[in-house]
């Protein structure tokens, strides 16, 4: 991804088209991806403008409306039980820990492992302040405040995506009209986030942090901060044991293809995700003597649920991850 003042260039895979616009299958029927490059940019004066009138009509419509004020919110979490005494403290709890570790990583003087470690349960404490905080983001998207810079936000960026080529093509050429029944396009949900950080003139907060900073000096990471091997990038979990991009346990073959296994290491089939057995022996009777059902098939076994190989998406947070890390920087 590269980075200008007024720019922000991204790319995401798509599906590959042919020129009457369907969709292009490779041989074995599969559809056929490429990457494509998007861009998001600073809108003009007038946008802004139209944005910041859109913002204001939003919030007027919404205090008349008896929506709740932002100074509200704390009373509002408490009533509803999303926010207690017991809640601030492991808050606070985290943040101090958080901040202990940051100082044992710059004064170094431990084993590199032992400073991993340190790393890892930075990352670890400071998602769980982001889930957290998570309660209180989604009702400050129904104040009154939140409800109209969420307009300001969507309109602005509606008028602000587009293909980065020659001419700068806009994405939703209606604006807001389009982006509205759009939000869950894989494109939209990156270049919003690429628009947020243009906005706000900030850089990715996975960079900023020092516990990402340590990991990814020492190679401990790829460049998605996701924790790797040394020496042969492969991707692990915090045990060391090998996973897949979407946290399936894997185990490799000496060519480097891997297969699934579950989590005590057994061997599961991919695409039904039940134990792969050589020759599965039959059952004994009380004496010790092996059952044979003749002319009855007996269906295979299937493997408890998760132990199957799954498939998760994660959604970027970016304002309630700024949020936790600005408090443990205070």
């Amino acid at each position: 991804m590269s980075d200008t003042k007024n720019k922000r260039v991204f790319k995401v895979e798509v599906a590959d088209t042919n020129e009457d616009g369907s969709l292009k299958f490779d041989t074995h029927g599969n559809i056929e991806f490429i990457e494509k490059e998007f861009a998001v940019r600073l809108p003009p004066y007038k946008v802004m403008e139209e944005a910041n009138k859109l913002k204001s009509k939003i919030f007027r419509e919404s205090l008349d409306a008896g929506d709740m004020l932002r100074d509200q919110l704390d009373d509002i979490l408490r009533q509803k039980g999303l926010w207690n005494d017991q809640r601030q403290m492991e808050y606070d709890t985290l943040r101090r820990e958080i901040l202990d570790r940051e100082y044992q990583l710059q004064k170094g003087g431990i084993k590199l492992n032992d400073a991993k470690r340190l790393a890892v349960e930075m990352k670890e404490k400071r998602n769980r302040m982001v889930q957290m905080l998570s309660s209180r983001s989604d009702l400050d998207s129904q104040t009154c405040e939140g409800k109209s810079e969420n307009a300001r936000f969507n309109f602005l960026f509606a008028h602000s995506l587009v293909y980065n080529d020659d001419s700068l093509t806009p994405f939703y050429p209606n604006g807001l009209e389009d982006y509205i029944v759009d939000t869950e396009n894989p494109i939209a949900m990156r270049g919003a986030t690429e628009f947020y950080y243009l906005l706000s003139n900030t850089e990715n907060l996975d960079d900023r942090l020092p516990e990402n900073k340590f990991l990814k000096k020492y190679k401990f990471v790829d460049e998605k901060y996701r924790l790797v091997e040394k020496g042969t990038h492969r991707l692990v979990n915090k045990d060391g044991r090998y996973i897949d991009e979407y946290g399936n346990f894997i185990e490799y073959n000496a060519d480097d293809t891997y297969y699934y296994v579950d989590i005590n290491g057994r061997k599961l089939d991919e695409k039904t995700g039940n134990f792969v057995v050589d020759e599965p022996a039959p059952f004994l009777d009380d004496d010790g003597n092996p059952i044979i059902e003749e002319g009855t098939v007996v269906s295979e076994q299937p493997v408890l649920e998760e132990t199957k190989p799954k498939r998760r998406k994660k959604k970027v947070e970016a304002e309630a991850t700024e949020e936790a890390t600005a408090d443990t920087n205070d």
